[in-house]
């Protein structure tokens, strides 16, 4: 049984390879060709919350089980906060294959999935990036999104004032564009053509009623149906699309909370496979705002699990047979 590191996903990874792979696991899905079953979820009273993503693409040698650790007191105790460990077994029979790192392969698929969703439903001339949140996923959705748009500026924002203003330092030498530490919510809503919104708020983290139209917003962060990053002012004034509509509307309170509240009804969710499918349309107003609601799925952690290992066992084979 292999252990594959996070090392070992960096180095078999590009980014560009990862669009690539999103963007099929999304067709294949929308296709039939997958199975990407509903999470399961199990919460420990006083501890941990734990999710179980299984997910397979036929035809594929690998069935991917994501489990996913999540608690909020973990930093007290020097520990992550969500813990991600993938759990490789082989299609046919059964047998486990492989344990992968979860974290990095994790940011760098939910990063494709939504430079895939800003590549179709982002203007082609935006210039402004916006980005809410400082973590990992902010570090991979910024050189992510700029392979499917040219950015002339990045606008950074999150509480901790001098968090961000290291972030945009480090992120404006890393990748040679203008990133800003922005001093409020206010300026990236108002001045960004595409955002992203990578935090773990439970609260909307800026007013929907300062993005400007044509803009087109992804939030990927928060997941749960109490949560929720954008309010009902947004969604209003956007066509909605998502990475699974079931998923959606089981457990993401982005979507849940406002159609509870009347600011969008059900029919009007799109489904992000079935565009590229070219099942749906989406049909642009001038005055329309395009947002990207997604939570994770477990059929993206298997297509690109699978990839590594098909690029990692003849490595190790090797290896095996100059020892």
């Amino acid at each position: 049984m292999l252990h594959v590191t996070e090392a070992d996903v960096k180095r078999l990874l590009p980014f560009s390879k990862a669009i690539e792979l999103v963007r099929e696991a999304y067709v294949r899905l929308a296709r039939g060709e997958a199975v990407n079953p509903p999470r399961v979820l199990l919460s420990v009273p006083g501890g941990a919350s734990m999710f179980f993503m299984p997910g397979h693409v036929y035809g594929q040698g690998s069935v991917a089980v994501k489990v996913a650790r999540v608690n909020a007191a973990n930093p007290k105790v020097s520990l992550p906060t969500v813990l991600l460990t993938i759990y490789a077994y082989d299609a046919i029979t059964g047998v486990q294959v492989a344990e992968v790192e979860g974290e990095w392969l994790t940011a760098v698929r939910t990063a494709a999935s939504t430079a895939v969703a800003t590549d179709i439903l982002a203007g082609k001339s935006v210039k402004v990036m916006g980005v809410f949140g400082t973590g990992r996923e902010a570090t991979t959705h910024i050189p992510m999104l700029r392979l499917v748009r040219d950015f002339d500026k990045i606008l950074v924002y999150s509480r901790d004032k001098g968090r961000r203003e290291l972030f945009a330092e480090k992120m404006s030498r890393d990748h040679g564009i203008p990133v800003v530490a922005a001093d409020s919510p206010r300026r990236v809503a108002r001045e960004s053509d595409v955002m992203v919104t990578v935090t773990t708020s439970d609260t909307p983290v800026f007013d929907g009623r300062l993005v400007k139209p044509r803009s087109h917003v992804n939030a990927i962060g928060s997941a749960t149906p109490e949560a929720r990053e954008v309010d009902n002012e947004l969604v209003k004034k956007s066509t909605v699309v998502v990475d699974s509509r079931k998923q959606a509307l089981e457990t993401y309170g982005d979507i849940i909370r406002p159609i509870r509240e009347g600011a969008i009804r059900e029919s009007e969710i799109l489904e992000l496979g079935e565009i590229l499918n070219r099942k749906m349309k989406v049909v642009h107003r001038a005055s329309d705002v395009t947002l990207f609601k997604s939570g994770g799925l477990a059929v993206l952690d298997a297509m690109i699990t699978d990839y590594v290992l098909g690029k990692l066992v003849p490595q190790e084979r090797a290896k095996g047979a100059r020892a």
